[in-house]
């Protein structure tokens, strides 16, 4: 059976503000590295109370595997501790490679356990090394140390992360990469772009994913050793499924993940504001069971058992309320369980 999970960033909830919450991420890692209990920590209340909120939203959707609600930049999530934190050049102090979120799924999935009898089903995004290079002032000219280090802090953060328990079980891990395809002006041969690919999950004890915005650049997860399921958005980028083909997967032994449903908010209210639709409901934003469901067995047919997980393309952070970005996940397994059981 497909797996059907999420990419991971969620809108915020309607009581809790963008700068709130950004504005204690960084006390949140610096208290969960020093072992300290978030909700009572003076200040953390409101960093708690999103997170348990959206994470309790995305579980009602019905998900197999629930990312955890990442609702601060993914760049600035772990290129800020890096920084801070660092004993060599982008080397982070092992103690700080931490996600605080994770703090609050732990807690979380004691109450969820209790409702439900069931462990939570855990998918851990941590940003690729490529992707946090870019944001360095190198930019686009490669140190390759530099571009190593990174990948070690990376690596620190997924083997960190990785939490197994009665009440979770860390499926699966992702790292995130979605400019490799659209950069061409690195000055690094492919041979380095793949050392550190493995250099990020090496060791991890889970199933590895990387979430790529273009399969043109398949290229580098295929032969990169320790990744195990390539991620492809075929709904906002219907090209996509031109760039890869069932019999490349077999032959490096590699699975897909299928984006399914559009995400492009942007694109989707360009498009309703063009016919005169200024606030879009959440039923006309989300794109429909039927259209989800013809994709999804349009790729199955394509990629068959190579297709091992499903879901909506990208993360659905810039979403504009809770309620559509959750109808999003709800209709996706809507869909995929349809076409699963017809």
């Amino acid at each position: 059976m497909v797996v059907i999970d999420d990419i991971g960033s969620f809108p915020l909830p309607s009581n809790v503000s963008r700068k709130e919450f950004d504005g204690v991420y960084i006390r949140a890692l610096e208290a969960f590295a020093s072992g300290k209990r978030l909700e009572e920590e003076p200040g953390l209340e409101v960093f708690y109370r999103a997170v348990a909120t959206s994470l309790r939203a995305k579980l009602e959707t019905g998900l197999d595997v629930v990312t955890y609600p990442q609702h601060y930049d993914m760049h600035r999530q772990f290129m800020e501790p890096i920084e801070k934190y660092q004993h060599e050049p982008f080397l982070i102090r092992e103690k700080f490679a931490v996600i605080p979120e994770l703090y609050v799924v732990n807690r979380e999935a004691w109450h969820y356990w209790e409702e439900s009898g069931r462990p939570i089903r855990l998918r851990v995004c941590v940003t690729g090394p490529v992707e946090l290079y870019l944001k360095t002032p190198f930019g686009f000219n490669i140190y390759e140390e530099v571009l190593m280090n990174i990948a070690e802090s990376v690596n620190s953060f997924l083997r960190n992360s990785v939490i197994a328990s009665k009440h979770i079980v860390t499926e699966v891990v992702s790292i995130d990469e979605p400019s490799l395809g659209f950069v061409d002006l690195l000055n690094i041969d492919r041979d380095g772009i793949i050392r550190a690919l493995e250099k990020s999950v090496r060791g991890v004890n889970a199933k590895v994913q990387v979430h790529l915005h273009t399969l043109k650049a398949a290229e580098y997860p295929l032969e990169a050793r320790g990744i195990d399921v390539l991620t492809g958005e075929f709904a906002s980028s219907p090209e996509n499924i031109n760039f890869i083909s069932k019999q490349e997967l077999e032959s490096y032994d590699k699975f897909l993940r299928g984006g399914v449903a559009s995400t492009s908010i942007d694109r989707k209210l360009g498009s309703f504001i063009e016919r005169g639709i200024k606030h879009p409901s959440p039923e006309q934003l989300a794109d429909g069971v039927e259209q989800i469901k013809a994709l999804y067995l349009r790729l199955k047919e394509k990629f068959g058992e190579r297709m091992s997980f499903a879901g909506p393309d990208c993360g659905l952070g810039s979403w504009p309320s809770q309620e559509a970005a959750k109808l999003v996940l709800k209709r996706c397994v809507l869909a995929i369980r349809e076409a699963e059981n017809s």
